[in-house]
């Protein structure tokens, strides 16, 4: 009996091990697609407190929007890890479907302490995307402490809304890295 939990316990950790791996290639994949884009964006990693990357997936309709997706918090001065989960719900204007990379490079000790935690954040915003080209504006460009930077992946949108964002810590994930 302990034998079949012992394997079912390693298991679930080289489950763990691997989605770890897999967050962490995806965000340094989406480091290098923002970097060839814009080369001064290393630069700007270099001189951080730390950074997060997140996969997103948003789908829209008329009135309700809703996406969702994971990513990794990486502070640059203990080198920790911290994987997280992100959840996302629009209530306005537009249609369409997309995916996206977004990079968050973190200027304030206390904006990254706050983000590292996970966070509820509140705000207004317009996109539009096809293919991998996109444009968009928040009232989170209005923040000081950080520059986000987003990467389209594809689909297509056009939203004007409001949203709100919630960032969670995932546990299972972070605990043993």
């Amino acid at each position: 009996m302990l034998l079949v939990i012992a394997g079912c316990s390693t298991l679930a950790t080289a489950e763990k091990n691997q989605k770890r791996v897999e967050l962490d290639a995806m965000a340094e994949a989406a480091i290098a697609g923002l970097v060839e884009q814009d080369p001064g964006i290393k630069t700007e990693i270099e001189q951080s407190l730390g950074y997060a990357v997140a996969k997103m997936k948003v789908t829209k309709i008329p009135v309700v929007g809703a996406g969702g997706g994971e990513g990794v918090f990486i502070n640059k001065q203990t080198g920790q890890r911290t994987y997280f989960t992100v959840r996302r719900l629009d209530i306005g204007g537009g249609w369409g479907a997309r995916s996206y990379k977004v990079l968050i490079v973190f200027e304030s000790q206390k904006v990254m302490d706050r983000a590292k935690d996970g966070v509820w954040e509140f705000e207004a915003g317009a996109e539009v995307s096809a293919g991998k080209a996109s444009a968009e504006g928040s009232s989170s460009n209005l923040n000081k402490g950080f520059t986000m930077h987003v990467l389209s992946d594809g689909g297509a949108s056009a939203t004007v809304t409001a949203r709100v964002i919630r960032t969670k810590v995932n546990k299972e994930l972070t605990e043993e890295y």
